[in-house]
């Protein structure tokens, strides 16, 4: 607790991480700039937008904001409203809620997205990226088919974006990967990327919703949780842990998506604009992300988490991703695929 009472202060010079603070696509705050915002009366199109970001203040003006630009581009016949830190439920229930209908789009990580095209997965194969450039690279090239993909399916892409580095948080120092073995690192349910990484370890997994890792940090239930600094630090999973990897092989990447029934509904005017705006809204938020996840890190390292120099081990977490990767391949997306962005990150720095 005084750990976290020492972190507050710094935390109160980082509004964006307040606004981005969340695992799953806080991802996605970067495309969602986020609350109802500038009321229009009765407009002609309400779009519900679910997310797992939390609802405050800066995410209100960034709504507000957004409504705004709708507004005067549409002349008030569209609008956004925003259900925040996932009252709309987890990744896998917002995408059930839109097939149904009860839900227009939501901001969704590749774990969440790959409900709905399973090969957008390969954009968190571990050991493939460790610059943005690399992430900015394959998203240029493979993004536009995968937008194809994700519209074959009935969803309308309106961006893409990264929410940091992922990194591993624990209690006890973690340095090489057979360490492992002996934790109990947190399994997002539906993420089958890091399930198959322990496997290959040979490690055991606790399956969690990401409601649940703090008190499982807590009760020491987990001891280890994968995460950008910014979700550790806004979910305050920093007060139950005490390292984290210095190095960092992986983004947490995902995307906005919009069901096209609703897309259907607009005159193509309207539907121009939402696209157009989203996209302005995401190139701005996308830079702040980044810069905001680099300065959380540095917060947390001043303030209790000890930063853990793995890379006299870099060859054999090189292999546990090359292996995992491998057994991905033709199961999980194609091998094609796989080489594809593996030689377009090679060949970017």
């Amino acid at each position: 607790m005084n750990a976290a009472l020492r972190l507050l202060p710094a935390l109160r010079l980082l509004p964006a991480l307040r606004l981005l603070a969340v695992l799953g696509l806080a991802a996605l705050c970067a495309l969602a700039p986020p609350d109802v915002g500038a009321q229009q009366a009765e407009p002609q199109h309400v779009m519900r937008l679910g997310s797992l970001m939390p609802r405050n203040a800066v995410g209100r003006r960034g709504m507000a904001r957004w409504n705004r630009m709708l507004a005067e581009a549409t002349d008030g016949r569209l609008q956004v409203r925003m259900y925040w830190g996932g009252s709309m439920g987890d990744e896998r229930t917002m995408v059930r809620r839109m097939r149904i209908g009860s839900l227009d789009a939501a901001s969704l990580t590749s774990t969440g997205l790959s409900i709905i095209h399973r090969p957008v997965l390969v954009m968190q194969a571990p050991g493939i990226f460790s610059s943005y450039a690399q992430v900015d690279a394959v998203r240029r090239e493979i993004g536009p088919e995968m937008a194809r993909a994700l519209e074959g399916q009935g969803y309308g892409l309106l961006g893409w974006g990264d929410a940091g580095r992922v990194r591993l948080f624990s209690k006890e120092p973690l340095r090489r990967p057979t360490d492992l073995r002996r934790m109990r690192p947190w399994v997002p349910r539906t993420d089958a990327v890091f399930r198959q990484m322990l496997s290959v370890v040979g490690a055991n997994g606790v399956p969690l919703g990401v409601g649940e890792v703090f008190g499982g940090l807590r009760t020491g239930m987990i001891d280890v949780a994968p995460g950008t600094a910014l979700a550790v630090a806004g979910l305050q999973w920093f007060t139950s842990l005490s390292y984290a990897t210095a190095q960092s092989d992986g983004f947490l990447i995902g995307g906005m998506v919009v069901r096209r029934p609703f897309l259907d509904q607009l005159s193509a005017e309207d539907r121009a604009a939402l696209f157009e705006i989203a996209e302005q809204n995401h190139e701005r938020l996308l830079r702040q992300t980044r810069r905001a996840d680099e300065r959380a890190f540095q917060a947390l390292t001043r303030h209790g988490i000890q930063p853990v120099d793995v890379e006299a081990h870099r060859g054999e977490w090189q292999r546990v991703a090359d292996q995992t990767r491998q057994q991905l391949a033709g199961r999980v997306f194609p091998r094609e695929l796989l080489t594809r962005v593996e030689a377009i990150a090679a060949r970017t720095r």
